[in-house]
């Protein structure tokens, strides 16, 4: 569902870049037979003929014609009050025959953002930025950055720099810094020797702790999670190594990988400081 008050000029260009990068002259008139917008489309005096010949005024012309599209029968916008919804009476068809949402999510995260609110890509990355602030971990902000971007455009620099985002995290836990062979830990040992020295060890919580199997069995999972993602990296699928063939990841799994690393080093750094009181 669309947010309240969201700007309608701002609904049309997530919905003409959906469309410019997903249909052809099928799927136009498709659309335009189910919005009853069969002239607003054909009559155009450029919109079929740009996407045939591949011409630059291609995307302008899309623009032309979505609010027609949308339910707006005239080419002046309504100068009346109201939500973006009012104003496009057919969107929720529209919004579903382009598939927007999960299109935006994958490519325009921020325009996501702009119409149906929350993460776009279920990274929090914001939880994350504020935790490092009250530690003084400058690097989270470039990481978190990288991140943000790579998932979206690059998900093999994402992976990448959701396994720096670890090695920062635990190193910074661990008292480990500068570049001397002392911080040359691999991830899966970080880990375990972070969560030894918070007593978050999966093994050293005591029996008769309320929850503590619990505890155990999230943990030794939250392990698990990291070690994958450093063995992603590791494989390929992350930059870091120099591979000169990188084998492709898809979306969901990167956007999983990176999301639980977030989760992670959020996790570390709210641990440490509970630690540190």
């Amino acid at each position: 569902m669309l947010r309240e008050n969201v700007n309608s000029d701002k609904v049309i260009l997530a919905v003409a870049k959906a469309i410019n990068a997903k249909f052809d002259r099928g799927k136009w008139l498709e659309l335009a037979l189910l919005t009853n917008s069969t002239d607003a489309v054909q009559g155009h005096r450029r919109l079929l003929r740009s996407l045939d010949w591949g011409d630059e005024d291609y995307f302008g012309n899309v623009i032309e014609v979505v609010p027609r599209i949308l339910g707006e029968r005239s080419w002046t916008p309504s100068p009346l009050a109201g939500s973006a919804e009012s104003r496009f009476p057919d969107f929720k068809t529209v919004e579903e025959f382009v598939g927007l949402p999960g299109w935006l999510r994958d490519h325009e995260p921020e325009l996501y953002a702009e119409l149906y609110g929350g993460q776009p890509d279920g990274v929090t990355v914001d939880e994350l930025q504020a935790a490092a602030a009250e530690l003084g971990l400058a690097d989270i902000d470039e990481h978190a950055a990288r991140i943000r971007r790579g998932l979206h455009e690059d998900p093999a620099q994402a992976i990448g720099s959701a396994k720096e985002l670890l090695e920062t995290v635990l190193k910074a836990v661990l008292g480990l810094h500068g570049t001397g062979p002392e911080t040359k830990v691999d991830v899966p040992k970080l880990l375990k020797e972070a969560s030894v020295k918070l007593g978050l060890d999966p093994k050293g919580l005591r029996g008769d702790e309320p929850g503590a199997e619990q505890r155990r069995k999230t943990l030794g999972a939250l392990g698990q999670l990291v070690t994958g993602i450093a063995e992603l990296r590791n494989a390929g699928f992350g930059t870091g190594h120099g591979v000169s063939q990188r084998p492709e990841l898809d979306i969901a799994t990167a956007r999983l990988a990176v999301a639980a690393a977030v989760a992670a080093a959020t996790f570390y750094i709210e641990a440490h400081a509970a630690a540190e009181k």
